[in-house]
C-alpha cells in the first residue's frame, strides 16, 4: 500500500513539474508575440512640407538647373540622342501630405514629333498620372536598364509609358505615329542627379562606344 501511494505521489509531482514547464514556454512565447517588431522595410519618400519656386528653362544647357530643385534622379535624354530640346519646367503640385514636384522636358524628334518626358517626385504620386488611358496587352520596354518592363497605356492620340523606381515616378508621352521607335527613344533615355553625374555618366557611355 506505501509503495502505491509513494508512486502516486511521484507521479503528480513529474505532472506538477511538466505543467510549470509549459506554463513557463506559454508565458515566454506570449511576451516574445506581444513585443513590437521593428519595421526593416523601406518607406518610399513622403511628400514635402515646403513648397520650392518653379523654374522653366529655353536651353539644354540649363537643365542641371531643374536637378537642383528634384529631390530624386531626373530622367533626360543622353547627349547625342538625335533629340531636339524645346523647353522644360519644374514646379510643385499639392499631393496628400504636402507637396510633390514634376519636371516636364518637352522633346521633338529629326522629323519634329513632339516627345514628353515627366519625372514625378515621389513615387508614390500615381494620382498626378492622367486619366483618360486605358492599359494595353503588352508592356512597354524596360528603362534605365531595369529588369521589369515600363506599363504601356494609350488614348486615341498618345502613347503613355511610364515606370518608377524608390525615389520617383517616370513618364514617357508620344504620339501613336511614333510607335515603332518606341524602344529607340526609350534606349537614350537616363536619370541623372547633379549637373557633375551627368557628365560622368555621359563620359561612361561614350568610352563604351
Amino acid at each position: 500500500m506505501n509503495n502505491g501511494k509513494n508512486l502516486h505521489k511521484i507521479l503528480f509531482r513529474v505532472l506538477q513539474i511538466l505543467f510549470s514547464v509549459a506554463l513557463m514556454a506559454l508565458l515566454t512565447a506570449s511576451l516574445i508575440l506581444a513585443k513590437p517588431q521593428e519595421d526593416k522595410t523601406d518607406k518610399p519618400a513622403a511628400a514635402s512640407s515646403v513648397a520650392v519656386p518653379a523654374v522653366t528653362i529655353e536651353q539644354e544647357t540649363d537643365i542641371p538647373q531643374l536637378m537642383t530643385t528634384f529631390p530624386a534622379h531626373l530622367m533626360s535624354f543622353l547627349s547625342g540622342s538625335g533629340m531636339d530640346f524645346v523647353s522644360a519646367s519644374a514646379y510643385d503640385v499639392v499631393i496628400p501630405g504636402g507637396f510633390g514636384r514634376v519636371v516636364d522636358q518637352s522633346w521633338q524628334t529629326v522629323q519634329g514629333d513632339p516627345v514628353t518626358i515627366r519625372s514625378i517626385w515621389p513615387a508614390t504620386a500615381l494620382n498626378l498620372l492622367e486619366d483618360g488611358f486605358h492599359f494595353m496587352p503588352y508592356s512597354g520596354p524596360s528603362l534605365f536598364g531595369n529588369a521589369s518592363p515600363s506599363v504601356r497605356m494609350e488614348n486615341d492620340s498618345t502613347i503613355r509609358l511610364h515606370a518608377s523606381t524608390d525615389e520617383a515616378l517616370y513618364v514617357i508621352l508620344l504620339p501613336r505615329s511614333l510607335s515603332g521607335q518606341i524602344s529607340s527613344i526609350c534606349s537614350s533615355l537616363q536619370l541623372y542627379y547633379t549637373d557633375a553625374s551627368k557628365a560622368e555618366e555621359e563620359d561612361n557611355n561614350l568610352n563604351d562606344q
